[in-house]
């Protein structure tokens, strides 16, 4: 009876004891059962031994579905029909919007363990959603900063086309487009409703994968529940996508679940060795996380429960307990929701709830595990599985951990694995084209593009084209190792908008329809950048006119004979004879053999003191040596042979100026250096004389052109000797319609416009007719019509560059050919070989075989002659002046050196007083003094002493 008694007593204390019970929600999805089973085990383990508050108890309230929407609808409504406190979701993003949004209506909160879709965290809706784990906004910041660590700028993307695939990669597009160094270069979407039953034999992404292949991204980033990306990883690698030079960065829905990748019981393909992949940060590794561990397997459950969905659930159930029992404490808190689908009651108690979850998860109170921070670990896949390599946090981006975890930078590290095993990082840049066929939109115009009529009507053979551009895209074909074609735009034009339509024609049209991949040569506008992209620019140019101008051949100037030269030669004409009359007296007198040379080389030479007195004293009396026809001395003979002044200055300029205009005096040059320097001059005078004649008569005889048109206000102010125009839908057309100024504007709108560049020609032909284009275009197709004036205007300065569809993944690669091409002077070599240098044209005669005035450039070939002429006078001179004075050592038995220098000194001293001492006085003091002949004796006596009684 006693022990009945106490039974009875022990019965009621328990039950007197236990606390408030709470019903709390748990979804399931039954096309997920292993995943299922794993969340409940751990639930239910959570439930009993770690929330074992006795003030407060939870009821764990399962419900399963199949993932369909009335399925998860029908699900919701019989948890909210048991009067659950919460509901806990274990879905992913897509089936966590439909369950949000029922339960919210009722205000029963709703903890979401794994969803991380951003959109559903809208602050002005009152869904009463708790999401566990971080939004994919963070996720996205993290794989962003990744691509950033590798400098891995160019990227794809291909996700599912669902919520979790298109919502969870917004942010990360985002953040590419607001970095100038990021380029999406493609972004594809899958159907998840693929039947994935024949995987293994049937391709069923080769048309997404294709495309990511095609915009040669090296970097793919994967987002995708794991199930399709078992498949697509599969046809990647029977693609080649997955070779070393890839990389695959995969998100949370793989990483978080790799077993849903595995071929059979945890078996992986070598070629997922690897892969890069982010995860939410779910508590492993903290205390709160070994503690859960610990007890759990110990309780002999498995170990592979712990999975991220799981854990999380776990910790939702944590922190429903520790906010229900701060709430239970409150009096005026409704703790019994009591709502149904078929009613639109809603539970007053819900919005405390929820704010109480709300307020502990953000604080981490409810297990001590701190602040919550968006948190990511870095993931990289190695031998058999994901391993974690590093971290990722808001507030300090990437951290590394392990072995490396001293290393600074990412890219220094060496225990990353990349595709193919290798530890060093791909670059992520397509370096060839290899597998890739190109189509090339193309327009016939010479000599940007030949079209060879044999071909007929196969235009899209490489063999049929020839010309500058195919040479282009013939040496990228050879560096980048493509095949390609090419396509003609049925208009054969290079591309304008119609103003009424909207629409775009010629190869701007082809490639807006993706019907070609790049055009040859456009010229880049801002209206064809808003539709298209460019590569690099390749050439630059300006627009230009040309026209047949009136001619005339009668000349209004009555100076025309001076037309021949301009005023610069006429000049250096005027000075030329003054200096080379000058060098003529020079060599005259400096030279033992000139005329006055020769009197002070006898001078110098006699050593007779009885002559150089009689010489003194005739000098000084001014007598001529007329009084005896014998001479004892040579300086006598020298003075009654010569007139010492026969080559003055004045005389020598005489001689040189008359022998510009084909006369000359009897006086010439005796010394070997002035006939040289003579001859020079005379040379010099036939070549220019000749040049001048011919000049003359063509400025006489030729047709001038005479035109008033010299620039585009010229066409429009009142002239009406020409027509003009422009070819329709080219640049020049598209520049000047779309010009702030009008007179452009008029320019196309008054003028008689053209649709193809043979029309154009053909009005320029006939006459009367300024066509208006691009400078390059008009000089070539008119090189050979002499005739014809071309007038460069300086204006509408534009580059040439190939358009290429916006986004275009070949561009990269071309642009770092063209940059090649363009340091190494390769674009300028092809651009003359076809513009400038092309065999078979007749060139227009040059201005040496017009009337054109000839200038020092064009003449200084012959000034230059004569420049030399006279070096090798002052050479000659020397040289006989180095002859003397040898004969000079000889004779008195002196060195050459001394005699060279007293012979040059006493030179100098006569040119000087000849030039410059005489009619003051000097000259005659000085050939008083000076009786030193080069035998070195002095012989000099005072005149009366010698001679007292000479006759003079």
């Amino acid at each position: 009876m006693l022990c009945l008694f106490q039974a009875l007593l022990l019965t009621l204390t328990l039950h007197f004891s236990t606390g408030q019970v709470y019903k709390v929600g748990l979804l399931l999805n039954s096309q997920e059962q292993e995943e299922s089973d794993a969340i409940r085990r751990l639930a239910n383990y959570t439930i009993k031994n770690l929330l074992n508050d006795s003030s407060v108890e939870l009821q764990l309230e399962e419900q399963y579905h199949d993932a369909t929407y009335l399925s998860l609808m029908n699900s919701v409504c019989d948890l909210l029909g048991r009067n659950v406190v919460a509901v806990i979701s274990a879905s992913d993003s897509t089936l966590t919007a439909i369950e949000v949004n029922l339960a919210g209506q009722f205000h029963v909160p709703l903890v979401a363990a794994v969803a991380t879709n951003p959109f559903l965290e809208a602050p002005a809706v009152e869904n009463f959603e708790l999401r566990l784990s971080p939004s994919d906004v963070y996720q996205s910041q993290a794989i962003f900063d990744i691509l950033k660590e590798y400098s891995w700028h160019q990227f794809s993307i291909l996700a599912s086309a669902d919520d979790y695939g298109i919502n969870s990669i917004v942010y990360l597009q985002y953040l590419a487009s607001q970095d100038d160094n990021f380029s999406i270069r493609d972004v594809q979407h899958f159907d998840v409703k693929k039947d994935l039953s024949n995987w293994e034999s049937t391709s069923l992404f080769g048309k997404e994968l294709q495309l990511i292949k095609d915009s040669i991204a090296k970097i793919i980033v994967l987002n995708c529940d794991g199930k399709f990306a078992k498949v697509i990883f599969k046809e990647a690698k029977q693609m080649g996508l997955m070779d070393e030079s890839f990389v695959w960065i995969t998100t949370d829905a793989i990483t978080a679940r790799p077993e849903t990748i595995a071929y059979g019981q945890n078996s992986f393909p070598s070629f997922y060795e690897g892969l890069i992949g982010t995860l939410p940060h779910y508590g492993k590794g903290s205390d709160q996380y070994e503690e859960l561990a610990d007890g759990y397997i110990y309780s002999g459950e498995k170990e592979s429960d712990l999975r991220m969905a799981s854990v999380k659930v776990s910790i939702g159930l944590k922190l429903i307990h520790y906010s229900l029992k701060q709430l239970q404490s409150e009096s005026d808190w409704d703790s019994t929701p009591s709502v149904t689908c078929d009613e639109s009651s809603q539970w007053a108690g819900g919005r405390s709830l929820f704010t109480k979850l709300y307020d502990n998860f953000q604080s981490g109170s409810y297990d001590n595990s701190g602040m919550v921070m968006p948190t990511y670990d870095v993931l990289n896949f190695k031998d058999n599985g994901f391993e974690k390599i590093g971290r990722w946090e808001n507030s300090t981006g990437l951290a590394t951990i392990g072995a490396n975890e001293d290393v600074e930078r990412w890219v220094d590290r060496t225990d990353v694995i990349f595709s193919g095993g290798v530890r060093f990082p791909p670059s992520g840049i397509g370096n060839s084209l290899t597998g890739y066929h190109l189509r090339i939109g193309i327009v016939p115009e010479p000599p940007i593009a030949f079209f060879n009529e044999n071909c007929g009507n196969d235009t899209s053979s490489p063999h049929c084209w020839y010309g500058w551009n195919p040479d282009i895209i013939q040496q990228l074909q050879e560096d980048l190792n493509f095949t390609y074609e090419y396509v003609k735009p049925a208009d054969n034009k290079y591309g304008g908008l119609d103003p009424v339509t909207k629409e775009w024609n010629g190869m701007i049209r082809d490639i807006l329809e993706r019907k070609t991949d790049l055009t040859i040569a456009l010229s880049i506008n801002t209206e064809r950048s808003k539709y298209i992209d460019y590569t690099a620019a390749f050439y630059e140019d300006q627009a230009a006119f040309i026209l047949h101008s009136k001619t005339s051949s009668s000349s209004t100037n009555m100076f025309f004979f001076l037309e021949p030269f301009k005023l610069s030669v006429w000049l250096g004409i005027i000075i030329l004879i003054l200096v080379i009359a000058l060098l003529t007296t020079f060599f005259s007198k400096f030279s033992p053999f000139g005329s006055y040379g020769r009197k002070i080389h006898a001078m110098q030479s006699c050593p007779c003191s009885k002559c150089v007195l009689r010489r003194e004293i005739k000098i000084g009396k001014k007598c001529r040596f007329v009084d005896t026809k014998t001479f004892d001395c040579l300086v006598e003979k020298v003075e009654e042979d010569d007139d010492l002044n026969e080559l003055s200055y004045y005389n020598s300029t005489w001689l040189i100026g008359t022998g510009f205009v084909l006369q000359g005096t009897d006086t010439l040059p005796t010394a070997p250096s002035g006939r040289f320097l003579l001859f020079t001059w005379w040379l010099f005078i036939m070549i220019l004389t000749s040049m001048y004649t011919a000049n003359l008569t063509a400025h006489l005889t030729l047709d001038r052109a005479v035109s008033s048109i010299k620039n585009f206000d010229d066409l429009l102010n009142g002239q009406t000797d020409y027509k003009w125009g422009v070819i329709l839908d080219r640049n020049l057309q598209i520049m000047m319609s779309n010009h702030e100024e009008k007179k452009y504007n008029n320019i196309v709108n008054r003028g008689k416009n053209v649709d193809n560049l043979d029309e154009a020609i053909g009005n320029v032909t006939l006459g009367e007719y300024v066509f208006i284009d691009e400078s390059s275009v008009v000089t070539y197709n008119f090189r050979e019509d002499c005739s014809a004036e071309i007038v460069k205007t300086g204006k509408f300065n534009n580059q040439w560059a190939f358009g290429t569809q916006v986004n275009s993944p070949y561009a990269a690669l071309i642009n770092s050919m063209f940059l090649q091409y363009r340091e190494r002077g390769w674009f300028t070599i092809k651009f003359d070989e076809w513009y400038s240098n092309a065999e078979g044209l007749t060139v227009c005669p040059s201005s040496l075989g017009s009337d054109t005035k000839f200038g020092l450039s064009v003449l200084s070939g012959l000034f230059l002659i004569l420049g030399v002429g006279a070096f090798l006078s002052f050479v000659t001179v020397f040289l006989e002046i180095l002859y003397v004075a040898r004969q000079d050592s000889i004779e008195h038995g002196r060195s050459v050196w001394e005699c060279l220098k007293e012979r040059v000194k006493f030179k100098c001293q006569e040119v000087r007083e000849e030039w410059f001492d005489r009619g003051n006085g000097k000259a005659d003091d000085y050939h008083g003094s000076n009786g030193h002949g080069l035998n070195g004796k002095s012989d000099v006596l005072t005149i009366n002493s010698i001679l007292p009684n000479v006759s003079v």
